[in-house]
């Protein structure tokens, strides 16, 4: 019983914190069930997407994160390192955000919706000048663990 009301306690702490970082974006799915987090971002070309986080077992392993919405329909990639991503979920393409060997339970939903928002941001850049996806983004690496 303790545990359910510590995730309860984390969760509603991080409700709070998304809905700081992201006012008006953020909509709940089945809090009580099969929860899901959605958040529409705008990227710097204007362009309007929503993610969806499957909270699942969060925070104890890497949530899944998807593209629900997009000004175009997304590419049909899947399991790929060169696009960071991996295979659908529910139909939708599914985006790496955190690799699970350097996933701790310390981090927060918005660092993960914000992880997002590079891949987002990646992937605009790669429609605008046909560059590949790996060579855009980072390597979702901390780097405290990448220095050893």
């Amino acid at each position: 019983m303790a545990l359910v009301q510590l995730r309860r306690d984390r969760l509603a702490a991080e409700k709070s914190e998304i809905d700081r970082y992201f006012p008006g974006c953020v909509k709940w799915i089945d809090p009580t069930g099969d929860t899901k987090v959605e958040v529409a971002l705008k990227t710097n070309n204007d362009k309007k997407y929503t993610l969806r986080i499957y909270i699942g077992n969060y925070p104890h392993s890497v949530p899944d994160m998807v593209v629900v919405s997009s000004p175009k329909p997304m590419p049909d990639w899947e399991n790929s390192s060169t696009s960071h991503t991996l295979s659908k979920r529910d139909g939708y393409l599914r985006i790496c955000h955190w690799h699970s060997s350097h996933w701790t339970d310390r981090i927060a939903l918005h660092e993960v919706v914000l992880k997002g928002r590079l891949w987002l941001e990646a992937y605009e850049c790669h429609l605008k000048t046909g560059q590949l996806m790996i060579s855009l983004l980072p390597l979702m690496v901390p780097e405290s663990k990448s220095s050893k």
